[in-house]
């Protein structure tokens, strides 16, 4: 294998799949943190393929090889009939860690070098691996990014079967992954103290995404009026997914007494839980529904309610954070949660006053707090103004890029 280069300023290998301008968050986070790196003296490459997450992205055909914000990217070419077969797209996603593995070893023999190389967790398991592998050839330190956790994840939610041969051997190299990795990075304290029980990582740090520049400027939307004959407006937005308890919110708000605390609840997106939402919602005119829409368009929708609503089964937390989280503050809104309450996710909101928590999995509860939210926003302690400056804090770019810089390639 080829020696570790020990100088600074460091040599940093990116591996994944989407690179903007390809349209996953994560694809733009990368580029954000690249160019950034890349200014504070690192020698940035990436390694990436032809746009491809959605059929607009797989139009663009971008070059192979170009220097991007000072970054060196390098895009791998679709297979062929990418467009016209799914077959080839699920080859092409499956081949991806391979090829990657593949041209390292020649790039080593050619005498490339790097002292990081870094990736992240999609696609489950073979990405990881494929990091890892890519980290040995060049003799370099392995960074691995846990956006989730997996294969904990997927068996938790019914995805995967537990207890299988499949689950045994891909739990088996993800541990091996992450004792590798140095240092693993989780998005949270509840996914690294899941991660440090199941394995013992090199080195290991803490730190939550941060809001893409996509959700602009929110000082552009008027401040919320609310009076006291105002219903509150609650929003969720994103998948509406089996493994949130969204069924038990939209009852829940089915229960309140719209006399005494006037509620609406709009849902923004598509998914499986979707017709089930549709029915319960029938004889509740207080739960609307629009559908999935570019960000850009989501946005005002968004903007516009009182409260973000974050809806988790029990133990997600501890594989994964709801992104929405950032989404919403970033534009204003406080959270309501449905949620453990010894969640790092509880004790933020609760610590910084950015919203509720809702730990008991029963429809009475959720319209037993819905009179207090109201209240306590009618109240005025949460203005857009307060919550956007919490999130900038929590969540500023400026802020994860030094940790990057300093703690991550060090």
């Amino acid at each position: 294998m080829c020696d570790r280069a020990g100088t600074a300023p460091r040599r940093v290998l990116i591996l994944y799949r989407h690179y903007r301008p390809d349209s996953p968050p994560y694809a733009t986070m990368l580029a954000m943190l690249a160019e950034r790196l890349a200014g504070e003296g690192h020698a940035i490459n990436v390694w990436t393929e032809q746009p491809s997450y959605k059929s607009n992205d797989a139009a663009l055909n971008l070059p192979g090889g170009s220097n991007e914000g000072g970054v060196r990217v390098e895009r791998m070419a679709r297979l062929p009939l990418y467009g016209r077969l799914g077959a080839m797209r699920l080859l092409d996603k499956v081949l991806f860690p391979l090829r990657l593995v593949l041209k390292a070893l020649l790039r080593c023999l050619a005498g490339e070098r790097y002292d990081v190389v870094w990736t992240a967790t999609i696609p489950p398991i073979a990405q990881g691996l494929a990091g890892r592998m890519v980290a040995r050839i060049f003799g370099a330190r392995f960074v691995y990014h846990c956006q989730d956790l997996y294969p904990e994840i997927a068996v938790h939610v019914g995805l995967w079967r537990g207890g299988g041969l499949l689950h045994s051997l891909s739990r088996r190299v993800e541990r091996a992954t992450r004792s590798k990795a140095d240092p693993l990075v989780t998005l949270s304290p509840d996914m690294a103290r899941t991660a440090t029980a199941l394995t013992k990582p090199r080195s290991l740090v803490v730190l939550n995404n941060f809001a893409l520049e996509e959700l602009g400027d929110p000082a552009e939307f008027p401040e919320r009026g609310f009076s006291l004959d105002a219903s509150l407006k609650l929003t969720f937005a994103g998948n509406l997914g089996r493994f949130q308890g969204l069924e038990l919110v939209a009852e829940g708000v089915a229960q309140v007494d719209q006399q005494r605390c006037p509620v609406q609840l709009q849902f923004i997106g598509e998914g499986t839980a979707l017709p089930a939402l549709r029915e319960r919602a029938r004889s509740v005119p207080a739960i609307g529904f629009e559908p999935h829409r570019p960000f850009a368009e989501a946005r005002p929708l968004i903007a516009a309610a009182h409260v973000g609503l974050v809806a988790l089964e029990p133990g997600i937390i501890d594989f994964a954070f709801p992104s929405k989280t950032m989404t919403y503050l970033s534009l204003g809104l406080p959270i309501l949660a449905l949620v453990e309450r010894d969640s790092s996710l509880a004790a933020m909101l609760a610590e910084r006053r950015l919203g509720w928590t809702i730990s008991r999995r029963e429809p009475e509860a959720v319209a037993d707090i819905l009179p207090r939210v109201r209240s306590e926003v009618l109240a005025g302690g949460y203005t857009r103004d307060r919550i956007i400056a919490e999130a900038s804090d929590l969540f500023a770019f400026d802020r994860a890029a030094q940790v990057w810089g300093r703690d991550i390639l060090r």
